[in-house]
Parts: C-alpha cells; sequence; structure tokens
C-alpha cells in the first residue's frame, strides 16, 4: 500500500481545523495513528495552552497530564511518572526557552522528538456573538503584545491573566468579555472564534521539545550542550572541527553557568543524526571542557 493512501486508510477522529496547512493534515492523521496506547504524557499547562496543542498533536490517544512549570515536566519524566513530557523549546520572535536549556543541562534526560507550530490568537468569547459586542479582552501578557493592532481597534478594556487558558475560561462565562488565545482553549472550552489569526506578525511559530529517558540515536538533527576550556580561541577551536568537516550548525545560544561566575555554556543544534556524526562529535569533545549529548531526533515542521 502506498504511504499517500495509508495516511488516509488509518486515519482516527477528526483533528481540529486553522492550525496548520491543509496539505499537512493527512501526514498528522497518519501520525496519530501509529500512536501507541497506555502513555502518559507531561506537558506545560494549563489545559488549553499551545504546549498542550502540540502534544495533543503528537499524543492524542495518550493520558495528558498537565504540568505548572517546566521544571515539573522535567521532575515527572526524571522521577518516572510519564514516559515523556513536552516542553517549549524556541520561538521564531522571541528566541529560546532559557529554562528549557537550563534544565537539559542539569536533568538526565534526552530529546526525542521536535515538533514546530504557528502561533495563531484566536479572539473568542462564550457569551459574546459579535466582535462590536466585546466590552473586556482577557489574555495573557505576551499575548497582548503580539495582538496590538486588534485591540487598538477594539479600543476596551484589557485583562492581563496568567495564561491564555485562564483567559478562555473567564471569556466563556463573562458576559461582554472575549479572551485571546489558542485553537485548543477554543476547542476545550467551547468558545465562539469572533475573529480568527489575529496575530500582528503571522509567521511566529513555537518549538517544542518532547523529552524521554529513551535515547533516540536517529534522526535528521542533533543537540548538544558544551563548555571550552576558558582560554583564547576555545570556542573557535571547538567549533572548527564542525566547519571542516561540512557540519551545518543550525543554532548557537549562551547561558550563564549557574554555579561558576562569568562562565557560559553553549547550547547548540546541528544537521545530522549522532550516528552520522560519530567521529565528528568525538573529535569535537576532544576540544572541549564538558560535552553533553541532548540525542538526536527529527523535525516535523506546520507551520507550512
Amino acid at each position: 500500500m502506498k504511504l499517500a493512501e495509508k495516511m488516509l486508510r488509518e486515519k482516527p477522529s477528526r483533528i481540529p481545523s486553522g492550525t496548520w496547512p491543509e496539505e499537512l493534515k493527512p501526514v498528522i492523521l497518519w501520525l496519530r495513528s501509529l500512536a501507541s496506547k497506555g502513555t502518559s504524557v507531561a506537558y506545560l499547562g494549563p489545559p488549553g495552552s499551545y504546549t498542550h496543542e502540540a502534544t495533543s498533536i503528537l499524543f492524542p490517544r495518550e493520558e495528558l497530564i498537565p504540568k505548572s512549570t517546566i521544571a515539573e515536566v522535567f521532575e515527572a519524566v526524571e522521577k518516572g511518572e510519564v514516559e515523556y513530557g513536552v516542553v517549549p523549546i524556541a520561538n521564531r520572535l522571541e528566541g529560546p526557552v532559557n529554562e528549557t536549556i537550563d534544565l537539559l543541562f542539569q536533568s538526565n534526560v534526552k530529546v526525542y522528538h521536535d515538533i514546530e507550530i504557528p502561533i495563531r490568537i484566536m479572539l473568542a468569547s462564550g457569551t459574546v456573538d459579535s466582535i462590536e459586542k466585546v466590552k473586556r479582552v482577557y489574555g495573557h501578557p505576551m499575548i497582548f503584545k503580539q495582538a496590538t493592532k486588534l485591540l487598538k481597534e477594539l479600543n476596551v478594556e484589557t485583562v492581563p491573566t496568567k495564561s491564555t487558558s485562564e483567559a478562555a475560561i473567564l471569556a466563556s462565562k463573562e458576559e461582554g468579555a472575549a479572551a485571546l488565545c489558542s485553537p485548543k482553549a477554543v476547542e476545550l472550552y467551547d468558545l465562539r472564534v469572533l475573529k480568527a489569526n489575529v496575530e500582528d506578525r503571522p509567521h511566529n511559530a513555537t518549538r517544542f521539545f518532547v523529552i524521554s529517558k529513551l535515547d533516540n540515536p536517529q534522526g535528521s538533527m542533533t543537540a548538544l550542550l558544551v563548555t571550552v576550556p576558558h582560554k583564547p580561541g576555545g570556542l573557535y577551536n571547538f567549533l572548527e572541527v564542525f566547519a571542516k568537516n561540512s557540519v551545518n550548525l543550525t543554532m548557537i545560544y549562551s547561558r550563564p553557568m549557574k554555579d561558576v561566575p562569568w562562565r557560559y555554556i553553549f547550547y547548540i543544534e546541528m544537521e545530522g543524526s549522532r550516528e552520522e556524526l560519530k567521529d565528528v562529535l568525538e573529535q569535537a569533545k576532544s576540544r572541549a571542557a564538558i560535552m553533553k549529548l541532548l540525542g538526536s531526533y527529527d523535525r516535523l515542521d506546520l507551520t507550512g
């Protein structure tokens, strides 16, 4: 059976619309059909968050457990309470998520998969049936910054909340209230979309890592954390190995080490699997002070 036919024949129940390009839906449906049952997955909550949306795409049949912080997701994976965790790693507009990178350095978990989803912001309500009737808008402060054109147009009271999910809950009950929230929150809290895709920059997206104690040596990408000798040319000597072997580094990001003042750890992503890069990584390790392989993984890009 051809792959396209398999994807269509094995597709499970419907998927929420409006969050990824139409042509990718058969791929998502097929991925869902391959998902195992009986697995528990922790994610950065609350329910209705963008992390919840990403988690639901990859794990539609598993038990999904919301956690209040990224650290709690890592802890649940490390303690074996869940097999997988899902956390944000980088946003196109805001850059890498510092807490996730720090915890990858401190913990023993591995990166198992990578998914990128578009950040679509919905203006939605459970009590209002037209945009002209909106008297108040709830939303996370960061969401407000990403929908300034709409808010200027509405010219109504804005009330910050701890999360987009909290905003959706308030807008589902309060007369005259609307929320800026995710498509997942619209679905979960049974809201009416008054205006879709209200974000100022339509190309915004966030990447999420699936973390696990399971190690994956294969994949199109590899990530690592490294500290280099504190001497002139330390970083150059380390990176030279990749340049000489034509390895494309797709991200380099520095974070301060918590226990050593004014010393830094570098988070690096590159094309190729750990198996394919075995010799290169061994050369690089010999030039590093500390090098921690986070794992190899495939990336699912749903941004179109």
